[in-house]
């Protein structure tokens, strides 16, 4: 390895330890769960890291505007690692922060289906990564999905999203679940294929993470089909990734074919225990979905976890603290929206991914 690589991977390995220590401790999860208000949470925040970016928002905050504010804080951190990254470890990590730019897509997605007006109020709401090849003026002027499909031409976005934009313009399609199915996809897939051109070193220390993606995504696709759609095995198939770490293509296909959910969890937990113990303890739950994607999140989080920890500091130290990251802020979101609703702060700490329930914890919290 270059020297000039070594040099690179280092700087950004000791800047994500650095960054990785200001990261939510669990009593930081625990005052979180027990604000009154969304303002209440935002103000706590500005105790954290995340200050720089909400300190300038309204008094009293929308949901969405604090939860906007609060995913930006990923995207600027990340903007600061790319200068100091070559190829073909920035082209990796653009495929990572790609997920942003679906996530935003979904919302526009979302916003066409529902047949609202209030763009600008919309736009406003969108977080901007400055990466982002997307023209948010071209998509946020559809009026309808062909419009959609136009907008998206000449983006990488296109190919993969005309045929189901079409479906839902036309009729022949009612669901935003294809649509949306089909850009988590494309974004593993390229996040996958990216991962593959990268020098053996870091293949081989970050594998454990994204390979458990992309088998759990496929194990995933193969459950919510299965209980959820009546699809025939081909169909099913069609729907998981053409990429493969340990489940394999062979299994997927007798897994498709099995009869029923319930089967298909027994088949993984005699040829994959460590995943078929993710659908076994999800099956027992109260909220068996919720539980399912609690354990699949807290699987990929525990392996970042681990890889955080390999070796000396380098790049393989700043994914994993990007994906810790990423789930930290997917878990803020959980909790602003059960404090707007009311809802039980012991259930949301329960399926939250960041495992906080582990003993210690004060009365109130019982």
């Amino acid at each position: 390895m270059p020297y000039s690589s070594q040099g690179e991977c280092l700087s950004i390995g000791v800047k994500a330890h650095v960054l990785r220590s200001r990261l939510l401790s669990e009593d930081d999860y625990w005052c979180l769960l027990g604000s009154d208000t969304v303002r209440e949470v935002g103000q706590k925040l500005c105790a954290t890291a995340y200050d720089e970016s909400i300190r300038t928002m309204p008094a009293e905050p929308h949901r969405q505007d604090l939860e906007s504010a609060i995913k930006t804080t990923v995207l600027k951190q990340a903007e600061n690692f790319l200068i100091h990254m070559s190829s073909p470890r920035d082209v990796f990590f653009r495929a990572m922060m790609s997920s942003h730019e679906a996530e935003n897509l979904k919302s526009v997605f979302r916003f066409i289906a529902s047949g609202r007006s209030d763009r600008d109020e919309f736009r406003r709401r969108l977080y901007s990564a400055k990466s982002s090849k997307l023209s948010y003026d071209n998509v946020l002027s559809a009026r309808d999905f062909s419009e959609l499909s136009d907008a998206l031409r000449g983006t990488r976005f296109f190919r993969v999203l005309a045929e189901p934009l079409k479906k839902l313009h036309s009729g022949e399609e009612q669901r935003l679940f294809p649509l949306e199915a089909a850009l988590d996809m494309f974004v593993e897939l390229s996040l996958f294929r990216a991962l593959k051109k990268m020098p053996r070193a870091d293949w081989t220390l970050l594998m454990p993470i994204f390979g458990a993606r992309v088998d759990l995504f496929n194990l995933y696709i193969l459950h919510r089909s299965m209980r959820f759609y009546d699809m025939t095995p081909e169909e099913i198939l069609n729907r998981t990734l053409p990429a493969r770490w340990r489940v394999t293509l062979d299994f997927l296909r007798e897994a498709a074919r099995a009869d029923g959910h319930e089967r298909m969890a027994e088949m993984t937990r005699s040829r994959y225990p460590g995943y078929g113990r993710l659908l076994s303890d999800a099956a027992e739950d109260p909220e068996p979905e919720l539980a399912l994607e609690r354990n699949i999140k807290r699987h990929v989080w525990e392996r970042a976890a681990r890889v955080f920890n390999e070796g000396l500091p380098g790049f393989h130290t700043a994914v994993s603290y990007f994906t810790l990251k990423e789930f930290e802020i997917t878990d803020i979101v959980r909790i602003i929206e059960y404090v707007r609703y009311g809802y039980d702060r012991r259930h949301a700490a329960a399926y939250l991914t960041r495992p906080i329930i582990s003993g210690g914890e004060t009365e109130w919290q019982l």
